[in-house]
């Protein structure tokens, strides 16, 4: 059986279902099936991992490094409150809120 990794997903082709159908069409599914054979490699396996999906797996290393919070800015602010110099610009907040509504909303 051949198995193809191309980055499309499974195919219909690909599921269990098919692979069951395929598998009793060769007699692989009977009892009078070699005892061996399975263990035999195929040289018909092949695996193609796109560009795209190279870059996905340098991003998800890349995130997972990343720590989830960026403690000095968390220090800066818990220090700016403290001593009352920390600011809030009203107007610059509800353009990024309506932003985020149109975002959300197409």
């Amino acid at each position: 059986m051949t198995e193809k990794i191309n980055g499309q997903g499974l195919r219909p082709a690909d599921t269990a279902g098919a692979r069951r159908s395929e598998a009793a069409k060769t007699g692989e599914g009977q009892k009078g099936h070699r005892a061996g054979a399975a263990d035999k490699p195929s040289s018909a396996d092949t695996v193609s991992i796109t560009q795209s999906g190279l870059l996905m797996s340098k991003l998800e290393e890349l995130v997972h490094s990343t720590p989830v919070v960026d403690t000095e800015r968390v220090a800066a602010l818990k220090d700016a409150i403290a001593a009352g110099t920390y600011e809030i610009d009203d107007q610059r907040v509800a353009d990024r809120m309506l932003r985020f509504e149109r975002d959300v909303l197409r």
